[in-house]
């Protein structure tokens, strides 16, 4: 198959296209290199089945051009605004970064007859929620991020049943591993760098969140692919159990400075629109056949180490 990968030199997206590519797939990624790194494509750019385009997706007529001449046989759409607090500052960034990519992707798909979508969500779709999260809860983001990819949701599946599209709808839960380019673990590393002296953590330490190993989820999306026929297939990704800030801010500070002394912020939430405490009800997936093998703790292990490592 000739794939299209979009945030293919991402963090999730680079990961993905290493993959992709060792399965024989001939693959094409679109990278505005915002987050993205050319150095996680270093693989894949000596892989002859392997194309990479740098521009942005908000280019309709390139991106149209793209698939016209390529004739894609299927989408991973991963390309996102990933920084949350961002948003909050700037309302447009995931109106544009998120939802009107979203659009310009399946508008060129609908034009040039691509009739497969995998679509990375998040669970901010839901917003807060006292109650382990089921695929069929009601959804009410509290965040631009959030109601971007909800509505983005809904645009896939307007899609689908209009344009005849099979659609793949994971919701992730919070990914780490090497090459990771936003998030808690990046977050520590900047702090750490600046400030010699202390890690600053957002909030009281007390927020709880499921996180997943980025090499978990790559056999995830695959398994899902090949396991779910339906029209739209929609499940939340991401292992049950979850970890405290304040262990992640620990575990991290054994790898990387032990000598750092914890401030925190204070305050139920890191930023004004994050959902503090979270937990998945996997059934779905796991009645599927799939689940993690690593819990939220072990992940956060797997991950600093691996960063560690590359470094």
């Amino acid at each position: 198959m000739k794939i299209l990968v979009t945030g293919g030199a991402g963090f999730i997206g680079s990961h993905l296209v290493d993959r992709l590519l060792a399965r024989g797939e001939e693959v094409v990624s679109v990278d505005n290199y915002l987050l993205g790194k050319q150095e996680h494509l270093t693989d894949a750019l000596n892989n002859e089945k392997f194309q990479s385009h740098n521009f942005d997706l908000l280019d309709y007529e390139r991106l149209y051009s793209l698939f016209k001449k390529e004739q894609f046989d299927m989408v991973f759409h991963l390309a996102a605004n990933s920084d949350i607090r961002a948003g909050i500052e700037s309302t447009r960034r995931d109106l544009e970064l998120t939802f009107l990519l979203t659009y310009n992707v399946l508008e060129c798909m609908h034009q040039n007859d691509v009739k497969k979508i995998l679509f990375t969500s998040s669970p901010t779709v839901f917003g807060n929620h006292e109650v382990a999260l089921t695929e069929d809860l009601t959804m009410k983001p509290e965040s631009l991020y959030g109601a971007s990819k909800l509505a983005s949701e809904a645009y896939v599946r307007a899609f689908s049943g209009l344009y005849g599209i099979q659609a793949w709808i994971l919701r992730l839960s919070n990914m780490v591993g090497e090459r990771i380019t936003h998030g808690i673990i990046y977050d520590f590393i900047k702090k750490i760098q600046d400030n010699p002296e202390e890690l600053l953590v957002l909030g009281d330490g007390n927020q709880n969140k499921p996180y997943m190993y980025v090499h978990e989820l790559i056999d995830c999306i695959f398994f899902v692919i090949e396991h779910s026929n339906q029209k739209i297939n929609d499940y939340n990704v991401g292992p049950k159990d979850g970890v405290k800030v304040s262990e992640i801010a620990e575990i991290f500070l054994k790898h990387f400075g032990k000598d750092h002394k914890l401030r925190y912020t204070g305050g139920k939430t890191g930023w004004k629109g994050d959902v503090p405490f979270y937990s998945h009800n996997s059934k779905k997936l796991n009645t599927l056949g799939w689940q993690p093998k690593l819990s939220s703790k072990e992940a956060i292990e797997k991950a600093i180490e691996g960063v560690k490592e590359g470094q």
